[in-house]
């Protein structure tokens, strides 16, 4: 039984370790991209969400006020 334990504990931290590496990944690869974005780059996106149509694509372009 004590084998069948000790396997378990190493795939669970095997899973965790994992998980982790994944999570950092990730992280790291968004962090990049927010700050190697060119400056002056304007953020658009697709979503048909209300709260995110200020950063919509079809967005027409607002005329200027003098």
């Amino acid at each position: 039984m004590e084998k069948k334990e000790k396997k378990r504990d190493s795939l669970e931290r095997e899973v965790i370790v994992a998980v982790t590496i994944l999570y950092l990944l990730i992280m790291g690869a968004v962090l990049a991209i927010h700050y190697l974005q060119p400056e002056g780059q304007e953020t658009v996106t697709s979503s048909p969400s209300p709260s995110q149509s200020h950063f919509s694509v079809d967005k027409k372009p607002e005329p200027e006020q003098h």
